[in-house]
């Protein structure tokens, strides 16, 4: 089994308890395969023939090593299962061989059927692994020599090559018992990894996750890899016991930390932002609320709504909105404040529920990726609209309607835009309240394009050791908004105007 991986033809992909586990090691200078690496269960439980203490493998003349289920490698004798310790996530595998540095490497197994030789297998195959000799240069101290850096395409003289807060180390190798490639990290890519918990009956609709998904997707982020948009890895991990979902969490996050220290693993928290689904916060309505901005925590709380739970759009923006707070937005973007007809971005209550108006399709997903220059709610031109700040151009606000208050106006952000309401796009300068406050004597602070301003640490709790001192540089933001002064989200039935 397993002689070369060309040889296997994969087939349906399928969850075995009893597959066997390998990988391939090469020299990380020449790139080419390395015989006898002792590759030691350092970390995971061993059942089978072949379980010794410790349990091992070495690699073969083309790098390989197997971990062998079903004895047709090793022998009947031979047989070793390997899977993570009870409690754990990931197994952990030490590679060592004289003259070369050690490296550990989590692997939650993901197992797939595969058939050779007219049989078939449960396989799980860790990544290719690059050991770097012991006194190999490793120019951003992250554990990863440059020569190793070179084979995977990170940037040697980075710890953090794709600027999301956790390091390349974490994302190749896996750090503190979580396999993050398992989730789909690539750190050559930006990735933003969220743990949703749910009470019963609230469960948040697949097509609302996947909405969500492809907006950061979708998004006008760049990447080292030549790609666009951030990877977002929404995982659906536990029901809440009926007995341990509050159905007041009051005070929020009082009772908050009492599910998460439950139900949340400790391991994840450098890497996963929490979000718990549940009924209600605070004896009120509110559709959610962020432990901060940015911050590692949030609650999205539709339990009581008309539709409980909420409607898949209403799920979907709320997600979107709130995970927008822990990622560095407020109601206005850079500011707090709210219903900024001139901010075009889910996080204003204008759209959280509703989505943009994109090329006249409603309900699109997203946040704001056009800066738009300030107003005066005294003076507006309805013939020429908003007007652009660069990089945005005026056939980039063409495409955009616009809500004020939560009303539709006609006409689009670049033109013809009827800011009053009363159906007739006119000459003359009209006043109107362009922040829902109920007046029209604001001035109206520019807008900016929200998707170049994220934070990933999440207020410094999101982040690995192998950072080291590219951590503090991640600080970036111009604000800090505590949870206590965090505006509670939108309610079901706020204000129209």
């Amino acid at each position: 089994m397993l002689k070369l991986r060309t040889a296997l033809t994969a087939s349906v992909a399928v969850v075995g308890l009893n597959g066997c586990v390998y990988g391939y090691i090469h020299d990380a200078a020449t790139g080419s395969a390395i015989q006898d690496v002792t590759v030691t269960v350092a970390s995971g439980t061993c059942s089978g023939t072949g379980c010794a203490s410790p349990t091992t493998q070495t690699t073969d003349t083309s790098g390989l090593y197997v971990f062998d289920a079903y004895g047709d490698r090793h022998g009947e004798d031979q047989v070793q299962i390997i899977m993570p310790a009870s409690g754990e996530e990931a197994i952990r595998l030490l590679y060592s061989r004289p003259g070369y540095r050690s490296v550990s490497v989590y692997h939650k197994p993901d197992y797939e059927n595969v058939t050779q030789d007219g049989k078939n297998y449960d396989i799980s195959e860790v990544q290719t692994v690059y050991l770097c000799a012991l006194f190999a240069p490793d120019s951003d101290t992250d554990g990863i020599c440059d020569a190793a850096e070179n084979r995977y395409g990170t940037n040697a003289f980075s710890s953090d090559t794709d600027g999301d807060s956790i390091s390349d180390f974490a994302e190749l190798y896996g750090s503190g018992g979580v396999d993050l490639r398992y989730y789909g990290a690539n750190p050559k890519k930006k990735d933003v990894f969220v743990e949703l918990d749910y009470y019963p009956n609230l469960k948040p609709m697949q097509a609302a996750l996947d909405r969500v998904t492809a907006s950061f997707a979708n998004a006008p982020v760049s990447n080292p890899d030549g790609s666009t948009g951030v990877a977002l890895h929404l995982v659906l991990s536990n029901q809440i016991a009926a007995a341990d979902a509050d159905m007041d969490l009051n005070p929020a996050w009082v009772d908050f930390d009492v599910i998460k220290n439950k139900y949340f693993p400790a391991r994840r928290a450098p890497f996963f932002h929490y979000a718990l689904i549940a009924n209600q916060y605070n004896a009120g309505g509110s559709s959610g609320l962020s432990r901060g901005v940015p911050g590692h925590d949030f609650i999205v709380s539709l339990g009581n709504w008309s539709t409980p739970g909420g409607t898949e759009q209403q799920q979907a923006g709320t997600i979107m909105h709130e995970l927008g707070h822990n990622i560095g937005l407020q109601h206005g973007g850079n500011e707090g404040m709210n219903y900024k007809a001139n901010y075009l971005s889910l996080m204003s209550y204008s759209y959280q529920l509703r989505g943009l108006t994109v090329d006249a399709v409603d309900g699109v997903l997203d946040y704001s990726r056009v800066r738009i220059g300030s107003v005066s709610e005294a003076s507006l031109n309805e013939i020429s609209a908003f007007a652009p700040l660069a990089p945005t151009t005026e056939a980039d606000l063409s495409h955009y309607g616009v809500r004020v208050g939560t009303v539709l106006r006609i006409g689009a952000a670049h033109a013809n835009l009827d800011f009053n309401g009363n159906g007739v796009v006119q000459a003359a300068l009209v006043a109107q309240d362009l922040n829902n406050d109920g007046d029209a004597l604001d001035f109206i602070a520019a807008s900016q394009n929200d998707w170049t301003a994220l934070v990933y640490d999440g207020a410094g709790t999101i982040g690995d050791a192998a950072l080291g001192s590219s951590a503090s540089l991640k600080r970036l933001q111009p604000f800090f908004v505590m949870p206590e002064k965090t505006e509670q989200c939108i309610t079901e039935h706020e204000p129209r105007r």
